[in-house]
This record gives structure tokens, sequence and C-alpha cells, in this order.
């Protein structure tokens, strides 16, 4: 009983340190240290944009979550619902417009907005899907950040192989926390990370 007790702390603590809100971030952290002329800017520039895109794709739309829980429009705070998961993803797009909006206004460099359109492509879609089928987020979030790794390796010619292994590693991880849980089946994990990365990979070719 303990070890399972400990096992389903860490499943759950894997599951909070990889939400799906935090890609965009992760994607920015990507960037600043996979040799793109982004990973030379100064340190205080890099930690405020950063910053940035920590408050308006992770915060921000996250605080929306225990909002929605007191009005009693979710049940849970973790949202397993699949009917329940469509006005919160609504709400995170229409958060990564504005915020896309915004960065677009104060001269954020390319690469950076394309990570924000991507992120709220990725979230449009898998609403869709969410109408019809239970698809993992946190798997999709995981697909889409290795498909923006694939990207930066194979358009804009960085050397992505110890953070590709990375982010795989964690993406296992990950998988086989949703499962413990029982929070996905297999097809649902598989799928989720499939769309996500196929959706963001092609979304930053296009962009």
């Amino acid at each position: 009983m303990q070890k399972e007790r400990i096992f389903n702390y860490l499943a759950r603590a894997v599951s909070y340190a990889f939400h799906p809100l935090l890609m965009a971030s992760f994607a920015v952290l990507i960037v600043f240290n996979s040799g793109h002329y982004l990973s030379v800017v100064n340190a205080e520039l890099r930690n405020t944009i950063y910053s940035i895109y920590l408050i308006l794709t992770f915060v921000l739309p996250a605080l929306f979550i225990p909002v929605f829980y007191y009005l009693g429009i979710i049940s849970k705070l973790e949202i397993d619902d699949k009917k329940e998961r469509l006005l919160p993803l609504m709400t995170v797009a229409i958060m990564y417009a504005l915020a896309w909006y915004f960065m677009s206004r104060v001269s954020m460099p390319p690469i950076l907005l394309n990570i924000i359109l991507a992120s709220l492509i990725s979230v449009l879609i898998t609403s869709v899907i969410t109408i019809f089928w239970k698809i993992s987020l946190h798997c999709a979030g995981m697909g889409g950040l290795l498909g923006f790794v694939f990207y930066l390796a194979n358009q804009k010619d960085l050397s992505m192989l110890l953070i590709g292994f990375i982010v795989i590693l964690a993406s296992g991880v990950v998988a086989s926390s949703r499962l413990y849980l029982k929070r996905h089946s297999q097809a649902q994990v598989y799928v989720g990370y499939a769309v996500g990365f196929f959706v963001v990979y092609i979304s930053m070719m296009i962009l």
C-alpha cells in the first residue's frame, strides 16, 4: 500500500511538472539553449522573455481552472471529464490568441511568436477531437514539444540530439504516469502524442 501511494504521488507530480500549459514555456527554454541566435542574447533579456511567456501562457490560463471549479463548471481540478474540458480549452485558446497579439505588439522575435501560434493551433485541434473523444492533452503537449525539437533540427539545422533525447525520455515518463493514474487508455496516449507532434511540426513549418 505504501509503495502504491508513493508511485501515485510521483505520477501526479510528473503530471503537474509537465502540465500541457507549460509546453510553450519549455519550447522557449529550448530555443535559448539550442544554438539559435537567441541563445546569445543577454541573460536579463532572456529572463524577461521567459517570464512573459510563463505568465501569459501558463499562469493566467491556469488561474481560470480554480475559478471554473468554484463555479461548478468542472467537477475536478484535473478535469478528467471529456465534456468539462471544452470550456477550459476554449479559454486557453482565447488567452493564447491574446498572448500572441500582445507579443506581436512588443516586437517579439518571429520564432517566439510562431511558438504561440503553433500552440494555439494545437489547442484548437485537440479541442475539436475532445468533442468526440478524450485525447491525452499531456501527451499532445509532449508530442508538440518533440515536434518543435524536430523543427529546429530539420529546418534550422541545429544540433538537437541531446535535447531530443531528454524530451523523448520525459515523454515516456509522462505517458507512463497518465496510464498509471488511469487517466487515459493507451490509444488516447499514443494518438495524443502523434497529434501533438505533427500539428506543431507542420504548423512551425508553414508559419
